[in-house]
């Protein structure tokens, strides 16, 4: 081999390796501006406040204090011994400031579940998260809801529900067309029902309600139940001499398996 040939053939290799070393060291650049730019965000991401439901309680009194929010009077009243005590007994995160009578209460709420009809409420109007789980915030976050006309009047016009449907139906009551659940709600607490007529309501109603409740019917991996198939699975019973009263919903399933097998879950 001459020293010409010899020359051209180191030339190319240094050519080759040196461009193959030069993309490999470009790749290696790329990979750590990559994880340069993840490797930040996970950093913020991480020291992101977390929603709790004392943050969300000092905002809420922030905006009373703004006058941004409206309280009865007594909110501003100095806190009671008595609520004083129960805040220690319930080993509740207090802070370092004195308190107020409403902020105490709003407080105490924090360890309160949250009552069917404020969960109604923020149901209806598709509310999640910490409202759901704290009786204070589900008021505090009603509250603004209703302040809200429009909000307010959607509520006060939303549709009758199929239980209080069940009601006229039960009681032999037409059902006015377009009823609404304030126009039910009032029509069921003025009637003047004899006892055995609210008792019967009452463990009728309670047995629709529980076996449409979610948590029921996945003990007996049940499908949700239409209020006919309830109706005709009652009225098996009652027809075998079973008293109302005396009936349960665990009673029911197989009955109502009975009528409609496919709402047995697969």
């Amino acid at each position: 081999m001459d020293l010409l040939t010899a020359f051209i053939i180191l030339t190319v290799l240094v050519a080759v390796f040196g461009s193959a070393k030069g993309k490999g060291k470009k790749r290696s650049r790329a990979n750590t501006k990559r994880r340069n730019t993840r490797a930040p965000a996970k950093r913020i991401a991480d020291r992101e406040p977390k929603p709790d439901p004392y943050s969300m309680l000092y905002e809420h009194w922030k905006r009373v204090e703004a006058k941004e929010v409206a309280v009865p009077p007594w909110y501003h009243d100095p806190i009671t011994e008595h609520q004083l005590n129960r805040l220690k007994e319930d080993g509740t995160k207090l802070p370092g400031r004195p308190l107020s009578k409403g902020q105490a209460s709003d407080l105490i709420g924090l360890g309160e579940e949250v009552d069917p009809g404020q969960f109604e409420i923020l149901k209806f109007f598709k509310v999640t998260g910490l409202p759901l789980k704290h009786g204070s915030l589900a008021a505090i976050e009603i509250d603004r809801l209703l302040s809200d006309p429009e909000k307010a009047s959607k509520w006060i016009n939303r549709p009758a529900t199929p239980l209080q449907k069940e009601y006229y139906r039960y009681f032999n009551i037409p059902v006015p067309k377009g009823l609404t659940a304030s126009e039910a709600e009032e029509k069921m607490g003025s009637d003047d029902l004899t006892d055995d007529q609210s008792d019967e309501w009452f463990a009728y109603s309670e047995l629709i309600e529980e076996l449409q409740d979610k948590d029921f019917r996945e003990d007996y991996d049940l499908k949700k139940p239409s209020l006919p198939i309830i109706r005709q699975a009652i009225k098996q019973h009652l027809d075998q001499g079973t008293k109302l009263d005396a009936l349960s919903a665990d009673d029911l399933v197989d009955t109502i398996l009975s009528i409609k097998p496919d709402l047995e879950k697969a």
